[in-house]
């Protein structure tokens, strides 16, 4: 059993190369000190380090990366739940915990021999679905969140609504979801600087946003390449 748990983990981290190492030290380093120096939360400061980690290793396209994203929708659902975010709320709680498991479902099944996930994308047709789904449920789900009190309904409708068509496409190990990260990225950016400005609260949350925007632009261009180079070859093979 053991050696099972050293292997899973050595292959983990197969195929690191140096800068990612460094950004990843950096990012988690980054976060815990300056929250810290800023007096956040315990419990900020872990969701908004297991959620770097869970964003860094799905990049990767290794499996692990489920396990933080486990703790993390829980954290960061408790956490949105007390700024009034309820879509986000819902979205943590009743969307990304059962889908973290879906997705070691999922993805265990297409794996590559160093332990990374098979990528693919949409055609255009499914691209074109996606994005009008996407369009008129953030308009159902807006008006939902404003009946209800909501404190920002249009700006959590549509984190909410993108984020679960992204982790759709996660699942679908699809290059695109990171296309919906980064607009989910940038908006939840704008969404936390709102409840900093406001009240000097969830900096790790801020920060962990805007990490995850850059890393977000990152990962989009890594396996746009990588799913290219895969085609490439499959027609070169025949």
């Amino acid at each position: 059993m053991w050696k099972k748990v050293a292997g899973f983990i050595r292959g983990e981290f197969l195929n690191w190369q140096a800068w990612e190492v460094v950004y990843l030290l950096a990012c988690t380093g980054a976060i815990c000190g300056i929250s810290v120096y800023l007096g956040d939360s315990a419990l900020g400061i872990a969701s908004a380090v297991t959620g770097t980690l869970y964003t860094l290793l799905a990049g990767k396209g290794k499996i692990s990366c489920y396990f933080f994203g486990v703790f993390n929708s829980a954290s960061y659902g408790y956490i949105a739940f007390g700024q009034k975010l309820y879509g986000d709320t819902l979205l943590n709680w009743c969307w990304y915990l059962p889908m973290m498991f879906a997705g070691i479902f999922f993805w265990r099944r297409q794996m590559d021999d160093e332990q990374c996930v098979i990528k693919n994308k949409l055609d255009l047709r499914g691209r074109i679905i996606c994005a009008a789904v996407c369009a008129v449920s953030i308009m159902i789900l807006a008006a939902g969140l404003f009946l209800a009190g909501g404190s920002q309904p249009v700006i959590d409708a549509s984190t909410t609504v993108l984020s679960v068509a992204a982790m759709i496409l996660t699942v679908k190990r699809c290059m695109e979801q990171w296309l919906l990260w980064i607009l989910v990225n940038s908006i939840s950016v704008g969404m936390w600087l709102r409840v900093y400005l406001n009240s000097g609260n969830s900096v790790a949350t801020l920060l962990w946003w805007l990490i995850m925007l850059i890393t977000g632009i990152i990962f989009y261009i890594r396996w746009h390449r990588d799913v290219s180079r895969a085609q490439s070859s499959r027609k070169s093979g025949a």
